[in-house]
């Protein structure tokens, strides 16, 4: 500590030329002393005030990389009663700048000075390399004085540069990751890895990602393996909020269902990342699983053309029999000539019989369709009205079998279309809200993830609005430009 000592002299008395005291130089002395001692006292007055109020900003790292998470805090300390006030919000026009939840209030002591501090904290990404930049953070507030008096204060604060690294050219995913950590994650198929021919399996990756936003997470890529029908769910995205940043989730369902049996492979999934801990680079890997498939009762497609192959290989080895050095005309006028002469009266004999079999199939055909059409008109009615009040009760409950009894009662309305699947319907009618209340309906039915409750009401009044619009058009009206199905009935997932 330095001290300093000033000192006067002045005269106490002094005589002028008529004999009287002058006391002047002693007044001139006690106003200078007095504004010497009440100089401190000043300057630590203006040096308190100042401190009244001030803002802190500090960040969890010096640099960082590209799209990296950047945690940035801001404490703003004030010793008075806060009355009224308003602090920025940190602002950058190369970065993306997400709140951490609501603000915390705390006590704080600084020196001798007892200080209340509101905290607030941010995940800032930077997103092109270079120098990361904020705006200064203004704070003007007003506070009550010892006076009663309100007061004006303000106090601003600037973040220093951050330098922001490009990806590094090390790294090899397709998709840029700067992560904490990341975690990738399978479930819905069995332990055991055997399953039965046309069954339906729901698989769900899930893939976690500790310090990014969910907007950051691609979809997972389409897989395909022989023998595996996979439906492939749109992808559902989450982030959980906490005081150490963001968590994204990204879960991508798929119904798979087998329609081949043997083993079927499903390939490994890779999801590469870039650890910032430890500044490298890894991967998250779901090993290659393969599963046993049992044949199961129902027949398939498939299943009949394997049967066909070797009939139709048989006949291939007959017709490559003949060669080039053979003509089949000679053989046969050959067998004419030689053979006896029953062969024709065999021949026209096995072609009676084949167009008598052919015909009384078409005419059995034609009858069974005929008692189909006139059990369905006595039991719905001449239009249909019967069935018409079970659509719309059904459709009511969000029913599975909706889009079933749809397809019933859309082909007493149209005979001539032959509808095959809801979605044929759908698309001759070209009525949007129908279309999505109805897929949303068969993900339900075939055990997807979302459940349907939360939303059941307004899923059953958009069918049934829907359906009546259907009743009221006539069928002039209707479109008659749809398009064939994409697949065949025998293999059409909306008719299981």
């Amino acid at each position: 500590m330095v001290e300093r000592n000033s000192t006067f002299s002045a005269p106490l008395r002094r005589y002028d030329h008529n004999g009287y005291s002058d006391c002047r130089g002693f007044r001139r002395f006690l106003i200078i002393a007095l504004c010497l001692l009440a100089l401190p006292a000043w300057a630590q007055r203006s040096s308190v005030d100042a401190r009244k109020v001030f803002i802190e900003l500090s960040t969890d790292k010096a640099e960082l990389y590209v799209q990296e998470q950047l945690l940035l805090t801001v404490q703003l300390y004030f010793s008075n009663e806060l009355v009224s006030g308003e602090l920025s919000e940190p602002v950058s026009n190369n970065a993306v700048i997400e709140s951490l939840g609501p603000q915390q209030e705390y006590a704080r002591v600084r020196g001798d000075q007892r200080y209340r501090m509101i905290e607030r904290r941010y995940a800032v990404y930077p997103q092109i390399p270079g120098q990361l930049s904020l705006a200064p953070l203004e704070f003007e507030g007003s506070f009550r004085g010892a006076s009663g008096r309100l007061k004006i204060l303000r106090s601003s604060e600037q973040l220093f540069d951050l330098p922001v690294k490009d990806i590094p050219p090390q790294f090899s995913g397709s998709v840029w990751l700067p992560a904490t950590g990341l975690t990738l994650e399978e479930s819905g198929l069995p332990n055991d890895n055997r399953v039965t021919s046309g069954a339906n399996l729901t698989r769900q990756l899930t893939l976690r990602a500790k310090g990014l936003p969910d907007a950051t997470l691609a979809p997972f890529p389409a897989q395909t393996t022989p023998g595996l029908r996979s439906y492939p769910e749109p992808a559902k995205r989450a982030t959980d909020i906490s005081a150490e940043g963001l968590t994204s989730i990204l879960q991508q369902a798929s119904a798979l269902v087998p329609v081949q049996a043997g083993e079927l492979r499903l390939p490994e999934v890779r999801v590469p990342w870039w650890d910032t801990a430890s500044d490298s680079e890894k991967v998250a890997i779901i090993p290659e699983r393969v599963l046993v498939v049992a044949p199961g009762s129902d027949f398939n497609a498939q299943a009949q053309v394997q049967a066909q192959a070797p009939a139709v290989a048989a006949v291939d080895r007959k017709l490559n029999e003949y060669g080039d050095d053979t003509d089949p005309e000679l053989d046969v006028n050959d067998q004419i000539n030689t053979g006896s002469g029953a062969f024709w009266p065999w021949l026209a004999l096995f072609m009676a019989v084949g167009w008598s079999i052919t015909a009384g199939s078409v005419w059995r055909a034609k009858r069974s369709r005929y008692r189909a059409n006139k059990a369905t008109k006595s039991n719905t009615g001449a239009d249909g009205s019967e069935l018409y009040k079970e659509l719309l009760a059904a459709a009511g409950n969000n029913n599975p079998d909706t889009p079933r009894l749809l397809l019933r009662w859309m082909n007493l309305q149209y005979p001539a279309k032959r509808f095959q699947s809801w979605r044929q319907v759908a698309e001759f009618c070209h009525l949007p809200p129908l279309t999505d209340a109805l897929t949303t309906l068969e993900r339900h039915r075939y055990g997807t993830e979302q459940p349907l409750e939360d939303n059941a009401s307004n899923i059953s009044a958009q069918l049934q609005q829907a359906i009546r619009e259907l009743a009221r058009r006539p069928a002039s009206q209707a479109a008659n430009n749809g398009l064939s199905p994409l697949y065949p009935p025998a293999i059409d997932a909306s008719q299981r």
